[in-house]
């Protein structure tokens, strides 16, 4: 089993050379179980903001969860959990709608920043969508939003609570979690956080509080589904493998119910009780919560049941069941400015996760 090194430096310089980043850590699960990480510019338990990874850890792993015990239903009515919803189709959403991002929410996030959080909420609660739910793919936070609040609801716990319970502590992710700079468990000092951006909206930098607008608003009411996680790579690995192992950690404790690896690694659309991908999505079916598949970030050399995030900050899992191996990269793409697009952050995720899945075999 080849693993090199000094390829995936190689790969960070030229990145760092090329102005995609700075600063980043990249981890690698092996088919072995072996872990390997590689740095640049910066220790290896640095704390990023991990952005839209924090809809798959902990949020729509936490609901896959509930699901295999019993608690909460693909099926399950939105509006059952939250019946301050009054949007058009309100009796049609089903909490698969918003694990698939099949729900047509056409806001974007940023513009409601504006507004107080009860505001972004209401805006959220009475959309009028011009598809029904299951028509659209639409990838974006409102859906994530949704699923974090019902999950609160059905615990009478924060995802902070929760994600602790259920993940970050058995696993030992002891860097993990919302709000690393005043938590009452395991604060991380501000020098230990990577800046995230000289954020034009909050007029100064940002560094060790949510970097996605909408969801720092939101966080004066709760933590949010869509965003706001802070985490280092050693802690991400630890989940990373849990889900490998179909819910095991590496010590060999269970996590989380059999089953979940499944979940995570199949596409949601082939179950017949909901019929083909939506249209227009071609290339963008999901697993539940996770996606599934996705060369524009994983590369070409994965297994068609590859699953896996991407971060707007620059962070990113993939995760290939078939070799029981996985990338993790977080890096400050976002600092001091963020790009117009993702392209640059995305052709690198894919080049890494190439460079790695293609020396393994």
């Amino acid at each position: 089993m080849m693993f090199n090194d000094s390829e995936i430096v190689k790969l960070l310089k030229n990145a760092e050379n090329e102005g995609v980043f700075n600063k980043a850590v990249a981890g690698f699960i092996l088919p072995d179980g072996t872990k390997k990480l590689v740095t640049l510019n910066t220790p290896e338990n640095t704390v990023f903001d991990i952005a839209s990874l924090t809809k798959v850890c902990p949020t729509s792993t936490l609901a896959l969860r509930y699901i295999l015990e019993g608690k909460l239903s693909v099926d399950s009515k939105v509006v059952d959990f939250i019946p301050e919803l009054q949007t058009n189709y309100r009796d049609d959403i089903r909490i698969f709608h918003l694990l698939t991002h099949s729900l047509d929410y056409r806001v974007p996030m940023k513009t409601l920043r504006t507004l107080p959080p009860e505001g972004i909420l209401n805006a959220l609660y009475t959309y009028q969508f011009e598809k029904a739910p299951g028509d659209a793919f639409n990838y974006g936070n409102p859906a994530s939003v949704l699923l974090g609040m019902i999950l609160d609801r059905i615990t009478g716990m924060t995802l902070q609570e929760q994600g602790r319970q259920y993940f970050f502590d058995p696993l030992g992710m002891n860097r993990s979690g919302w709000d690393p700079l005043t938590r009452d468990f395991n604060r991380i000092p501000k020098e230990e956080i990577s800046p995230t951006e000289m954020c034009a909206f909050r007029n100064r930098e940002i560094q060790g509080e949510i970097h996605d607008e909408s969801a720092w608003v939101l966080r004066q009411l709760f933590p949010v589904g869509s965003a706001g996680m802070f985490s280092c790579v050693p802690d991400l690995l630890k989940f990373v493998q849990m889900m490998l192992n179909d819910g095991v950690s590496s010590e060999g404790i269970r996590v989380a119910p059999a089953g979940i690896l499944q979940l995570a690694s199949t596409n949601a659309f082939m179950n017949p009780a909901y019929g083909s991908c939506p249209a227009g999505a071609a290339g963008d079916c999901t697993a539940l919560g996770w996606e599934l598949n996705a060369p524009k970030f994983m590369g070409t050399k994965i297994s068609p049941r590859t699953f896996g995030k991407t971060g707007f900050t620059g962070a990113s899992i993939v995760a290939d069941p078939d070799r029981g191996a996985a990338v993790v990269l977080l890096s400050n793409f976002t600092y001091p400015h963020r790009e117009a697009n993702a392209d640059r952050i995305h052709a690198f995720r894919a080049l890494l996760a190439d460079t790695f899945f293609g020396e393994i075999g």
